[in-house]
Formats: C-alpha cells, sequence, structure tokens
C-alpha cells in the first residue's frame, strides 16, 4: 500500500503545480490572456514584464509555494505520524523532492491550460528552499548577482539553477549522506535539467541578441 499512497501523493503534487498563478492573477484582475503577451509565458518573469511587479511577486511566491508545500506537508507537518515516514521514505531512501518534482512538472505541463505552462524556476526555487534552506537561499542570491550583472534573467536563472543542482550534491557529500539523499539528489537533477531545457528558446534569442533585458520596456497596450 506504501506505493500506492506515495502515487496518490504525487498526483496531487502535480495537480497543485499545475494551478497557474501566471494565467489566473493576469485574467482575474487585468482581464488579459498573459499567454497573447510579452513572451506568452506563464511564469512570473512575464507577468513582472507586462503588469508590473504588483502582479509578478504574487505569482512567483504562490509559484514558489506549489514547490515547497508538498514537501513541507509530508516532512513537517506531518512529522511523527505515520504517514510521514510512508510517503517521504522507501526504505531508508529519501524521496521528498519527488513531490516538489510533481509540482514543477504540473507547472511546466499543466492539465489546466492544455498541457503548456511556465519554466518551473519559482517552483523549483521551492522546492529547493523545502528540502535545502541554506543552498536554496544561496540560488536566490546567485540568481539576483548573475542577473543584474548581465542583465538578463534568463541567464540568472539558467546559472542559479545549475549551481543549485551541484550544491545539492556537494553538501550531500559533504554531510556524508550520499545514499540516503541519492532519489532527492536525482530528484534535484532531473528538475535541474529540465528547468534548463525549458529555456531552450531563451538560448536562441541570447545568441541571435533579441533576448529581453532587465528593464527594457516591451511595447503593451495594457493600462497598469
Amino acid at each position: 500500500m506504501q506505493y500506492v499512497y506515495i502515487l496518490i501523493a504525487l498526483l496531487i503534487s502535480y495537480l497543485f503545480g499545475a494551478v497557474p498563478y501566471g494565467f489566473v492573477i493576469p485574467k482575474l484582475f487585468k482581464g488579459i490572456d498573459i499567454r497573447e503577451h510579452g513572451s506568452k509565458n506563464v511564469g512570473a518573469t512575464n507577468v513582472t514584464r507586462v503588469l508590473g511587479k504588483k502582479y509578478g511577486i504574487p505569482v512567483f511566491f504562490l509559484d514558489c509555494l506549489k514547490g515547497a508545500l508538498p514537501i513541507i506537508i509530508v516532512r513537517y507537518v506531518l512529522a511523527g505520524t505515520p504517514i510521514s515516514d510512508t510517503l517521504s521514505h522507501i526504505n531508508s531512501f529519501d524521496i521528498s523532492i519527488l513531490y516538489g518534482v510533481a509540482a514543477g512538472i504540473g507547472h511546466i505541463f499543466s492539465i489546466f491550460i492544455g498541457g503548456k505552462g511556465g519554466k518551473a524556476v519559482a517552483t523549483g526555487v521551492g522546492a529547493v528552499l523545502a528540502l535545502n534552506p541554506i543552498v536554496g537561499l544561496l540560488g536566490i542570491a546567485i540568481f539576483f548577482l548573475v542577473a543584474f550583472t548581465t542583465k538578463y534573467v534568463s541567464i540568472g536563472s539558467v546559472v542559479a539553477t545549475f549551481l543549485v543542482g551541484v550544491g545539492m550534491w556537494v553538501t550531500a557529500i559533504i554531510e556524508d549522506n550520499l545514499l540516503t539523499q541519492i532519489v532527492n539528489l536525482i530528484g534535484v537533477s532531473i528538475m535541474v535539467s529540465l528547468i534548463i531545457f525549458m529555456h531552450r528558446k531563451n538560448f536562441v534569442r541570447l545568441y541571435h541578441g533579441t533576448e529581453n533585458k532587465i528593464g527594457q520596456k516591451k511595447n503593451q497596450n495594457i493600462e497598469k
């Protein structure tokens, strides 16, 4: 029965991650389909670029919550209960990150908007913060450093994502718990790979010099 419970929890995590806040908030408060504006992405970056920080910041935090909350519930809210151990471990392996990965997949391939979605950067941030707050916070700091140095959010996102993945592996090695954390580390690596893959169009635009820079204004006919 353990695997049945895990599969149910993964499905719930996917559905939670699939809620497209970057689509819902602009639609609810501004009456627009964000997929028709800016980069046409439903992530916080495009919402911020099109509608401003007033709408982009809430989307970012809600998307972070999608990755963090399933792990927080399993590891901390249910801590000490039989269901927590059932969901967070298979034998001696910690599998908590799998719920964050499921939420990330939900964000990228949302069943609620035709199987499409965002790039899962914020959702990945939330998942890592819930699993390892120090590495997560360092990742956020690296993002801001790289993004504001290069003026490209995409470069900051990709560099920070990659280094967070490296940081998770290094931390496990230093703490000598590589074996017990191997499922989590593989899960993080999958999420890192997905996030970087979802930036492939950004790489093309960077190569051609057409990628949007921080502070660059786009022509929009939307009243903020």
